[in-house]
C-alpha cells in the first residue's frame, strides 16, 4: 500500500514539474492560418527584457524572415529602427514590403527573466502588388 502511495505521489510530482512552466499558445502560432490571394501569414517570435524589447524584435524577425524569403538583403540597422507596425517596411532603396500585424501573444519566460512575443503577420507575396489583407479574428483564428 505505501509503494503504491508513494509510486502515486512520484507520479504526480513529475506530472506537476513537466507541465511547469509552459503556457497555452494561441492556436494561430502552431497553426498559421491559410494563404490568401495576395498575401502569406507568417509567425515569428522575439524574446526581450521587457515586454516592448520582445514586441519590437518579433517584428523585426517577421520582416527580416519576409525579405529573406523574397531574396531581398535587409540592413540590420534599418531593423533596429523600425517605429510601430509599418504595413509597408522599406527594405532598401528600391523595394518596400507590404506586411501588416494581425495577432500579437506575449509571455512571460519562466526559465529566464523576460518576455517571448509571438506575432502574425499577413505578408504580401509580392512586392510589385499592393496586397487585398483581410481582417483576422485571433480568437477564433480565422478571417473576417
Amino acid at each position: 500500500m505505501r509503494l503504491k502511495l508513494s509510486l502515486c505521489l512520484i507520479l504526480m510530482w513529475a506530472g506537476a514539474l513537466s507541465s511547469w512552466g509552459q503556457y497555452v499558445l494561441p492556436r494561430w502560432v502552431q497553426s498559421p492560418p491559410p494563404s490568401g490571394n495576395t498575401y502569406y501569414y507568417r509567425v515569428s517570435q522575439g524574446d526581450g527584457t521587457t515586454e516592448e524589447a520582445s514586441q519590437k524584435k518579433a517584428f523585426a524577425i517577421a520582416v527580416l524572415e519576409s525579405a529573406f524569403a523574397i531574396g531581398v538583403p535587409l540592413n540590420l540597422q534599418q531593423l533596429e529602427q523600425l517605429e510601430g507596425d509599418s504595413l509597408l517596411v522599406e527594405a532598401n532603396r528600391y523595394v518596400k514590403i507590404p506586411i501588416n500585424k494581425v495577432c500579437q501573444h506575449t509571455v512571460s519566460l519562466t526559465t529566464r527573466q523576460g518576455y517571448r512575443t509571438y506575432i502574425l503577420c499577413q505578408v504580401a507575396k509580392d512586392v510589385h502588388m499592393i496586397p487585398d489583407f483581410k481582417s483576422f479574428n485571433c480568437i477564433l483564428n480565422q478571417e473576417e
